[in-house]
C-alpha cells in the first residue's frame, strides 16, 4: 500500500510497499506524489516492472495452495504435499535469492527421506507452483528448477496379485470393500472412479476421469452381480486404508490396491485386443497399455503359435 505525507521542505514523500516491493519519492504536490503512486503499484503488480518481490518460497507455496491447488482434482494429497514442503529449510529462502542450488538441495535432501517417486511427484508440484509463479504472479524470473537434474524414473510396477492374495482379502473384507475389489479386477478401474461411476446396462459410464475425459466401461456378468446391491458406498481414501489392513492381516506384501488395475488388465488380456484393452483403461497413449499393463502370457503365446 502507498503512504503519503509532507515533508518540511513543502514537498510530499510517497511510499510504496506491494508485494514485499519498497519504492519511495518526492513530489512537489500531492497529487502527482498520488499519481506516481497509482502508477508504480499498477506496474508492481502486473510484473512489468520485472521486480522480485521481498517474499519467501513459503509465501510463494502459501498462495498456490489458495488459488490453485482447490481447483485441481488431487486438491486432497496437493494440500498436503504443499504443507509438507512448507516444513522445508527451502520455504525459508527469499525469492530474491532463490536459485538451482537451492532446489538442487532440497532434491537431495528429499532423496536421502523418500523414494524416487515420492521426490518426482513433490518436484512436479514445485515446478508447476513456480512456472505459475514466473508466468503469471511475475514473482520470479526464472523457474529454479531449470538446469536441475531430475531424478531417474523407477520401473515401472509389474506387481500382479495371484488368486490366493484375492482369496485371503476377500475372507477379510467387508461386503463393501470386496464389491470394490471384484470391480476393479473386472474393469480396471481407479479406486476414485469405482466410486463415481454409474451404470447404464452393461456399461459404467465415467462422466471426468483422471486424464479429463469421459469413459465407458464394458460391465461383466460378474461386475453386475457384485453391484446388484447398489453403487461401491465407500470413498478412494477408505478403499486404499481398509487394503492396507486386509493386506497386513494376511500376511500380503507389496500389493496396492492400484495393482488390482494391472491384474486386471493381465487377465482382460486373455479376452481383449491391445486397442480394446486400451479403450477399457482409459489409455489415450497404445504405448501405456503395451509398456505398463500388457503383460501377456508368454507360455499361452507360445501355445497360440504351435
Amino acid at each position: 500500500m502507498a503512504a503519503f505525507y509532507r515533508l518540511p521542505s513543502g514537498l510530499w514523500r510517497a511510499q510504496i510497499n506491494r508485494r514485499g516491493v519498497r519504492r519511495s519519492d518526492s513530489f512537489p504536490s500531492k497529487g502527482a506524489a498520488l499519481a506516481w503512486a497509482g502508477m508504480v503499484e499498477a506496474e508492481i503488480m502486473s510484473g512489468v516492472r520485472g521486480e522480485v518481490p521481498n517474499l519467501t518460497v513459503g509465501e510463494l507455496i502459501g498462495r498456490y495452495v489458495r488459488e490453485v491447488v482447490p481447483k485441481k482434482k488431487g486438491a486432497h494429497w496437493e494440500e498436503v504435499r504443499c504443507k509438507a514442503l512448507q516444513r522445508d529449510s527451502l520455504a525459508s529462502v527469499r525469492l530474491r535469492h532463490l536459485d538451482s542450488p537451492h532446489v538442487a538441495a532440497w532434491q537431495e535432501r528429499r532423496l536421502s527421506h523418500v523414494s524416487q517417486a515420492s521426490v518426482r511427484r513433490e518436484r512436479n508440484l514445485l515446478n508447476a507452483a513456480f512456472e505459475i509463479a514466473r508466468k503469471e504472479w511475475k514473482w520470479v524470473r526464472r523457474n529454479p528448477f531449470d538446469g536441475v537434474r531430475r531424478p531417474k524414473d523407477a520401473k515401472a510396477r509389474t506387481r500382479v496379485a495371484t488368486q490366493g492374495e484375492i482369496d485371503a482379502i476377500l475372507k477379510l473384507a467387508s461386503p463393501e470393500m470386496q464389491k470394490a475389489i471384484v470391480l476393479a479386477l473386472e474393469t480396471g478401474m481407479r479406486a476414485s472412479e469405482l466410486t463415481r461411476f454409474e451404470a447404464k446396462g452393461r456399461v459404467g459410464y465415467l462422466a471426468d476421469t483422471k486424464n479429463d475425459s469421459s469413459r465407458e466401461v464394458a460391465l461383466s456378468s460378474r461386475a453386475l452381480e457384485a453391484m446388484a446391491s447398489g453403487p461401491v458406498g465407500i470413498s478412494a481414501g477408505s478403499i486404499s486404508t481398509l487394503w492396507a489392513q486386509y493386506c497386513k492381516a494376511a500376511k500380503v506384501k507389496g500389493l496396492t490396491f492400484h495393482d488390482l488395475r494391472r491384474t486386471a488388465a493381465v487377465r482382460l488380456a486373455d479376452k481383449l485386443s491391445p486397442l480394446e484393452l486400451a479403450k477399457m483403461l482409459g489409455h489415450k497413449d497404445l504405448r501405456m497399455t503395451l509398456n505398463v499393463y500388457y503383460q501377456a502370457d508368454p507360455e499361452k503365446v507360445a501355445d497360440k503359435l504351435g
